[in-house]
């Protein structure tokens, strides 16, 4: 029987507590089941009011919320490389493998996977929320979203369009 390797893992999302929904509580969750098998995983998020620089929650789950401006509903002002220097240090310190960036809407972590892809990590993608055609924002959004994910090591979805 062979050992299963393990990983250094950086979860990345405009999405977190102490904000809740779906997102965030899957973020928290897989994080935990994958601490559980032995790997090594952070969270990666923006501030929200004061809880700014590093804090830990359940079994050593170590969080990052870094000083970002936040624009609507939660979600990043896009900078595209404005946040690399602190994402950079921060990757390093934690000497991190794989970055994985969670939802479509969420800035920072689309900005981590061309970070993530530069600085030559693994890069995966979760959606929690596929967008249709159906309307020219969608659409739109779509297209911004191929130019992030033509150079990802894995995607995920978790819902579906109908």
């Amino acid at each position: 029987m062979s050992k299963q390797q393990k990983f250094r893992i950086a979860m990345v999302s405009d999405f977190f507590y102490p904000k809740l929904g779906g997102v965030e509580t899957h973020i928290f969750q897989l994080s935990l089941c994958l601490i559980e098998q032995g790997h090594k995983v952070i969270v990666i998020t923006h501030g929200y009011g004061d809880r700014q620089g590093v804090r830990y929650m359940t079994n050593g789950l170590k969080i990052y919320y870094c000083p970002v401006t936040v624009f609507f509903d939660q979600a990043t002002w896009p900078s595209k490389f404005g946040f690399f220097p602190l994402f950079r240090k921060i990757i390093l310190r934690e000497q991190i493998e794989i970055v994985h960036a969670h939802q479509a809407t969420s800035v920072l972590g689309l900005e981590s996977i061309l970070h993530a892809r530069t600085m030559g990590l693994r890069a995966i993608y979760t959606d929690h929320s596929l967008f249709g055609f159906n309307d020219a924002a969608t659409i739109q959004l779509n297209k911004i979203l191929k130019c992030y994910f033509s150079d990802i090591d894995a995607a995920i979805a978790v819902s579906h369009v109908d």
